[in-house]
């Protein structure tokens, strides 16, 4: 088994289960919850805008709201004494998940299905549509999949996964209709939302293309991991590569699509290691090719070039893709 531009190697069981990035997807790896951190940069706070805006159960919203406020994302406020009310409120760890929500809205405009309505970011500053972009803060460069490379480092002790969302992702299906178009946002909400998919993206972030490497390296069932590389396969993240004929073997290869997530995935495992695991990092450091020192990334306005906060964004509601 080979790591992409890896520098160190570390036991392959254990590189992407004690990563940062999967103590950050512990958090905030499901669709709903990606939505609530969504909605809440776009300045909603109350339950029942949440409600409308993300169309969640009610139940389900309570849920995911109690989680983010219990992993210190969000914080509950009273605002009212008489009848006691309370709104969400995101707290300093939460608003340093900008980069990585922004990252991922602009990713979704650019490769949202067909015929969905998009929804342009604005940076307010400079008066101008744009699309986020990484950047070193060292040298001012972009930070991309392609160039950048990897030092793992050895953890004491072994990592090991929580169990999977019991949400099981539904299959694409085949059947033209008139919601053909909602029914591909939301599966696609589904898949990048999803733990499981994204470690496996993970794995091809570190070169990883072979069933078994993959599965040694992130820790996953089987039968959890074939119905994942369907799924990316299937919504263009991944292609699949024949490399044997007898007996027949593929590859996983990450398409355009697929690295474009590289980013996203980045900047949850910054926040990771600043907010999961402070003053220890994860095991995994990134370089950035073009100076040669470790990335600080940073999410910058690819129009003005300047760094983005979440006051100076249009970020839109989610109910418009959803629902």
């Amino acid at each position: 088994m080979s790591i992409r531009g890896a520098l160190a190697l570390a036991p392959p069981s254990t590189t992407i289960a004690a990563s940062s990035f999967n103590r950050a997807l512990s958090v905030v790896a499901d669709r709903w919850s990606m939505q609530i951190l969504r909605d809440s940069f776009a300045g909603v706070r109350r339950f029942e805008q949440f409600r409308t805006c993300s169309g969640a159960p009610r139940a389900t919203l309570a849920d995911r709201l109690k989680g983010l406020v219990d992993r210190g994302v969000l914080e509950r406020v009273r605002y009212r004494n008489a009848p006691p009310r309370y709104e969400y409120r995101l707290s300093a760890q939460g608003t340093d998940l900008f980069g990585a929500t922004l990252l991922l809205l602009g990713w979704e405009q650019l490769w949202m299905p067909p015929g969905a309505a998009r929804q342009p970011l604005r940076h307010k500053a400079c008066g101008h549509l744009m699309s986020p972009e990484l950047i070193c803060s060292l040298c001012g460069q972009p930070v991309t999949f392609e160039n950048t490379e990897y030092e793992i480092l050895r953890m004491h002790g072994k990592a090991r996964l929580p169990a999977p969302l019991r949400r099981r992702l539904s299959s694409p299906s085949k059947k033209a209709t008139d919601g053909v178009t909602r029914r591909s946002l939301i599966e696609l909400a589904d898949l990048i939302a999803d733990r499981w998919s994204l470690l496996v993206l993970c794995a091809g972030f570190l070169g990883l293309r072979r069933y078994d490497d993959i599965q040694d390296a992130v820790g996953i069932a089987t039968n959890i991991l074939a119905h994942r590389l369907m799924q990316l396969v299937e919504h263009g993240m991944c292609s699949r590569r024949q490399y044997s004929e007898h007996p027949p073997r593929y590859e996983y290869h990450l398409t355009e699509k697929g690295r474009d997530l590289f980013p996203v995935a980045f900047m949850l495992m910054q926040w990771g290691d600043r907010w999961l695991v402070p003053g220890h990092g994860g095991n995994l450091r990134v370089r950035h090719k073009e100076c040669g020192s470790l990335v600080r990334g940073v999410v910058s306005c690819g129009r003005c070039g300047e760094p983005l906060s979440a006051h100076e964004v249009n970020v839109p509601v989610s109910a418009a893709q959803i629902r």
